[in-house]
């Protein structure tokens, strides 16, 4: 697909934006009220909990990294981890490895005011009178991915999501593309390692821990699954040792030995990676395998900084920018195709359809949407629900 081809996506594009922002969502506000004064109940419990067991008394912020790093430090002993600048870090990974019940409840104590703070950010932009919430698109990024502004349905809470709901005499259909972007970074490089783990039905992380530490695939455990995923797409985006080790609060000595034994089973991936970027300092730019191009200024800078930094957005921008494009030809295609889509999730459209012909059109959906680069396919996943949480079988 040449840039004219791109421009012409972008313009069928208008019709689809239109019709998504100006269908909205249902929102059940007197369930929206249950669930907020339920959170409220347990973060003020937990508040209560808190102050009982470490001995203090007054308003505290448990949100904050200073006093949580004091507290961490006269009531627990325990030495707080800072960062670069020299400052307290307190972050979920950091609490979660100090492996003490206080930490534990900090923890749950800052996902209940981030769930309140979502509850009432939907509250405050449902229109009352209607009873639905709107948004509307930004489609300026480079990438072509479209994102929302003025209230984000793409960072709604999983448990807020049961306050959205259905027309009456329809259900709510989740589409999305399972591992996208590892799949198409394969099918761009022409990779046998992730292909094969695919075809042969592997969890893709479990199977790069088990190859890389020797053991067998059945002794991985879930936590070394984690670190086998934040590795995986550490590398595949561009980071370096130092990121990974930031990341994981490892030494980069570790970090380095990590991703080395990693990137052994990947060497397709490495050297397409090296060719992309050798080939952007030539013409000064990269794009997606559609062409959707984003020019990188410092992609020759002598500033080693900035270098890198463009070196990162020239496969970035290739990754993300094809599954950009992708989204963006399947939404284009349903549209046309009558289907009513309410809102864009970054690889993953919601749709409301008649329950009389839902199997039907889950069907259908998944044909239009399921699509393949360089022989391999990228499957699509299909849940429906009466609410959003129900999407997700909950």
């Amino acid at each position: 697909m040449h840039s004219k081809q791109i421009q012409e996506l972008e313009q069928d594009m208008v019709d689809v934006i239109t019709s998504m922002e100006t269908r909205g969502l249902n929102v059940d506000l007197v369930e929206l009220d249950c669930l907020t004064n339920k959170i409220e109940s347990q973060k003020t419990e937990l508040d209560r909990a808190l102050h009982e067991v470490l001995g203090i008394s007054g308003h505290v912020r448990f949100n904050s990294s200073k006093v949580v790093s004091e507290i961490l430090s006269s009531k627990l002993e325990v030495k707080v981890q800072r960062t670069k600048s020299g400052r307290p870090s307190t972050s979920r990974f950091i609490l979660r490895n100090i492996n003490n019940p206080i930490t534990d409840q900090i923890i749950s104590f800052r996902e209940l005011e981030d769930l309140l703070s979502s509850l009432k950010a939907i509250n405050k932009a449902t229109n009352k009178d209607t009873g639905k919430i709107f948004c509307s698109y930004v489609d300026t990024c480079p990438s072509g991915r479209l994102y929302t502004k003025d209230y984000s349905f793409q960072s709604i809470p999983e448990l807020a999501r049961d306050v959205v709901y259905a027309e009456a005499g329809c259900s709510f259909v989740l589409a999305d593309y399972d591992t996208f972007e590892l799949r198409i970074l394969s099918a761009l490089s022409h990779d046998t390692y992730f292909k094969d783990c695919w075809a042969r039905g592997l969890d893709l992380h479990r199977k790069a821990v088990s190859d890389m530490k020797g053991i067998s695939y059945s002794s991985v455990t879930d936590k070394q699954r984690k670190l086998g995923k934040a590795i995986g797409f550490g590398i595949s985006y561009g980071q370096e040792p130092m990121g990974l080790a930031r990341n994981l609060h490892i030494s980069i000595g570790e970090a380095d030995k990590l991703m080395v034994a990693y990137k052994k089973n990947i060497p397709e991936i490495e050297k397409y990676k090296q060719e992309q970027v050798k080939k952007a300092r030539i013409v000064g730019y990269s794009d997606s395998y559609y062409g959707r191009r984003r020019f990188l200024a410092d992609i020759n800078s002598p500033n080693i900084s900035a270098r890198k930094k463009a070196e990162r957005q020239c496969i970035n921008h290739q990754i993300q920018s094809t599954a950009a494009d992708i989204v963006k030809m399947s939404m284009v295609k349903l549209h046309q195709a009558g289907f009513v889509m309410n809102v864009q999730l970054h690889d993953g459209i919601l749709f409301t359809v008649p329950d009389e012909s839902l199997e039907t059109a889950k069907a259908q959906i998944k044909s239009i949407m399921e699509t393949e680069i360089n022989g391999l396919k990228f499957p699509v996943t299909i849940r429906s629900g009466k609410t959003w949480l129900e999407c997700y079988g909950k």
